[in-house]
């Protein structure tokens, strides 16, 4: 997915919506993507057991082909695709962050919602006045 540059500064509501949908769509894409593959691999083990059992009951050193796959192989294509979803998935999320801050910053808008920073609790407020009070007596 190539990054298209657009002036910032014009994107309204709708469409940091239309953004945010769109990254988490790349996330929902890898996640059943990856899990379609894992699937593949555990539940095509009993299919080929089934369907192709002299293939699957060959000599490969010391094992047969199925416990080969089943006892050897599984752990590393785990490992494997782990790595991958871990990688991949952090790449969107470090694109999701660079596009945060570029329609947060750039845009002149904050991180937070606004008005934040100047909230104060009330009870603050009142005991400074009290204090200034009591001082000035």
């Amino acid at each position: 997915m190539s990054v298209v540059r657009t002036d910032v500064t014009k994107l309204s509501e709708e469409q940091h919506a239309k953004l945010a949908h769109a990254v988490m769509r790349r996330q929902s894409k890898l996640s059943i993507g990856v899990a379609a593959i894992f699937l593949f691999i555990l539940l095509g083990l009993p299919l080929l057991n089934h369907f192709a059992s002299s293939f699957a009951n060959q000599q490969v050193g010391s094992f047969t082909l199925t416990w080969l796959i089943l006892g050897v192989l599984l752990y590393p294509l785990t490992w494997i695709l782990s790595a991958y979803y871990v990688s991949a998935s952090e790449k969107i999320e470090a694109e999701c962050s660079d596009w945060r801050a570029i329609l947060g910053h750039e845009a002149g808008e904050d991180l937070e919602p606004e008005g934040v920073g100047d909230v104060k609790p009330a009870f603050i407020e009142s005991d400074i006045l009290t204090k200034s009070e009591g001082s000035n007596d």
